[in-house]
Parts: structure tokens; C-alpha cells; sequence
């Protein structure tokens, strides 16, 4: 039997040359990658952008089972003078937990504010999947197998409400339509 230190060294070991960084934590260990870290001056405004993306693995080891939740994380800002020839300033955050299903491409133009060079200042492409495709399969010849996460239940659990809904509103449709 396999314990939760293998497992974790295996992901390690994969996850050696990539982007990827295994972290242990209590709980388990977070497979992370800094997705762009970027910040760059275009014509009248400074921005930045900084996209963290992470695995976080539960391990229960005497089940040998993994709960593997996505947590996405990005914030934005920038800063200048906007359309109206007026100072300005706006930033955003967001954060999506559970399971994250994404492609993503970013190129954004600009100078960087180190060298004051013009070019390709964010440059990346990102599958949210590849994260979760190395910790299986570091993980599947040690025999660990996968479960759902709180976060994944509960969608899964709202998702079947919504369609039990939809379906009882159209029985109802139905059989109004079919009285009168």
C-alpha cells in the first residue's frame, strides 16, 4: 500500500521541467502554476496582471482516495488616463473554486516599465486540465483513485435541481396546454 508521502514525491517527480510546483499542506499537497505575472505601460495607462492557477489535493490515505479542487485565481488593475482625458483607476479579482474546465490565451502588447523595451509583455497559453492529467496519472499506478470535492457535489447537486425544475415546469406547460 501506497502512503500520501509516495504520492506526493511521484508528483514531484512529474512535475519536474514544467511550470508546475508541488507544495505539501496538511490536508495534502497543491500542485501550482503561475500562470503571468505581468506588468507593462501602453500609451496612456500602466496595467498588470497576475494569474495563479492550483490543484488542491485532499488525500485520505487510508481509502488511498484524492478529492482534487481547482482554485483560479486572477487580478487585474490599471491605472492612466481613460477615454474622457480623466485620471483612472480600476481593478478587478476573481476566484473560481471546484472544477475549473478552461483554454485560455493571452497576448498583450505594451512597454515594459523595466527596460522600457516594446513587445510581448503577456504571452501565455493555459489548460486548466493538464494540472489534474499529471496528479492522475502519477497517481493511478499506486492505486489511488478520485473523488468528487464539496464544491463539486454542490454543483452537481444544483445542476439536478435546475433540470428537475425545468422538467416539472414543462409537465405542468403540458398538461395546462392539454386542459384548456
Amino acid at each position: 500500500m501506497t502512503t500520501s508521502p509516495e504520492l506526493i514525491d511521484r508528483v514531484r517527480a512529474a512535475a519536474e521541467g514544467t511550470p508546475y510546483v508541488v507544495q505539501e499542506r496538511p490536508y495534502g499537497f497543491d500542485l501550482t502554476i503561475d500562470i503571468v505575472d505581468a506588468k507593462w505601460w501602453t500609451l496612456l495607462r500602466k496595467n498588470a496582471v497576475k494569474r495563479v492557477f492550483t490543484h488542491e489535493v485532499r488525500l485520505d490515505e487510508g481509502r488511498r482516495r484524492m478529492v482534487i479542487t481547482d482554485v483560479a485565481n486572477e487580478v487585474r488593475w490599471d491605472a492612466g488616463v481613460g477615454p474622457s482625458a480623466r485620471p483612472s483607476l480600476h481593478a478587478e479579482k476573481s476566484v473560481q473554486k471546484g472544477r475549473v474546465l478552461e483554454f485560455s490565451r493571452e497576448k498583450q502588447w505594451g512597454a515594459d516599465p523595466a527596460s522600457g523595451e516594446i513587445g510581448a509583455v503577456v504571452d501565455y497559453t493555459f489548460r486548466a486540465g493538464e494540472g489534474r492529467a499529471l496528479i492522475r496519472e502519477a497517481a493511478q499506478p499506486l492505486g489511488w483513485s478520485e473523488g468528487m470535492g464539496r464544491e463539486q457535489r454542490i454543483g452537481l447537486a444544483a445542476a439536478l435541481f435546475a433540470l428537475g425544475l425545468v422538467v416539472v415546469i414543462a409537465v405542468i406547460a403540458g398538461v395546462i396546454l392539454l386542459v384548456s
